[in-house]
């Protein structure tokens, strides 16, 4: 899935798998956390910035 995304122009890092179970709140909690980290230092989603070039002129 990372591949397609990266191939696409969306990027692999905005993706990411885990498997815990639910006996593992603090780790979820953390990989959550985590995770939310990474995507807000990424920025807007490639797809938002480019849908949004073209409505600014459309209101």
């Amino acid at each position: 899935m990372k591949g397609l995304l990266d191939k696409v122009g969306i990027g692999g890092e905005r993706v990411d798998m885990y498997n815990i179970s639910s006996s593992m709140g603090p780790q979820f909690a953390k990989i959550a956390a985590d995770f939310t980290e990474r995507i807000l230092g990424l920025g807007p989603s490639p797809i938002n910035a480019a849908g949004n070039k073209g409505s600014e002129g459309a209101k």
